[in-house]
C-alpha cells in the first residue's frame, strides 16, 4: 500500500514538474479567476505595444496587490511584491476621459457595462474604489473585465503601462 501511494506521489510530482516546466517553456499563463474564462493563456511580450481593447497580463501597485492577496483575491506569483499578476482588458488608453460614479465607469463619456464598483466583497470586506475624473496621459490605461465581481482599476485605479507583463493570447480554454 505504502509503496503504491509512494509511486503514485512521485508520478504526480513528476507530471507537475513537466507541465511547469511546459508552461514557462511556452510562456504561458493559466487563469483560474472568474473574472476571464478558466483556461490557458499565452504571453506575447513582443507582439508591439498594448492598446484599447486588448487582453494583458499585468502586475498591480503594491499596495493594492497586498491588500488583495491578503484577502484571497490574488495568490503568490512573479510580479515585483511575488502576488500574482492579473489578466484584464485595456478599458481606456491616452487620450480617453475617464471618470467613475457610483453606477459605475464611464470612459469617453460611455457607461461600461457592469463597471459599478462593488461596496462589500463576499466576505464582507468593504471594498477600496477610485475617485477618478480626468484624461489619461503616455504611459497610462485603466484595466477592466466587464463581470461585476472583477478586481481590477475600479478598486486599484489608472497604472502605469511599465505594470504590462505582455498580452495574452487565449490557448485551451476550460470554462467559458
Amino acid at each position: 500500500m505504502l509503496k503504491a501511494l509512494t509511486q503514485i506521489l512521485i508520478s504526480l510530482f513528476t507530471l507537475t514538474c513537466i507541465f511547469s516546466f511546459l508552461l514557462n517553456y511556452l510562456n504561458a499563463w493559466i487563469n483560474v479567476s472568474s473574472s476571464l474564462p478558466i483556461g490557458i493563456y499565452l504571453i506575447k511580450k513582443d507582439d508591439g505595444i498594448p492598446k484599447k481593447g486588448d487582453l494583458v497580463l499585468s502586475c498591480i501597485p503594491k499596495l493594492y496587490a497586498n491588500l488583495a492577496f491578503e484577502r484571497g483575491y490574488l495568490t503568490s506569483g512573479k510580479c515585483e511584491n511575488k502576488i500574482a499578476p492579473v489578466g484584464k482588458y485595456i478599458a481606456a488608453a491616452k487620450g480617453d476621459n475617464v471618470r467613475t460614479a457610483s453606477d459605475g465607469i464611464y470612459i469617453n463619456g460611455k457607461l461600461i457595462k457592469n463597471s459599478k464598483a462593488q461596496k462589500y466583497d463576499a466576505n464582507g470586506f468593504k471594498m477600496f474604489t477610485q475617485s477618478i475624473n480626468r484624461t489619461l496621459y503616455d504611459n497610462e490605461i485603466l484595466l477592466l473585465n466587464e463581470k461585476e465581481n472583477s478586481f481590477d482599476s475600479r478598486y486599484f485605479g489608472i497604472i502605469d503601462t511599465n505594470f504590462i507583463i505582455g498580452k495574452l493570447e487565449p490557448l485551451a480554454i476550460l470554462k467559458e
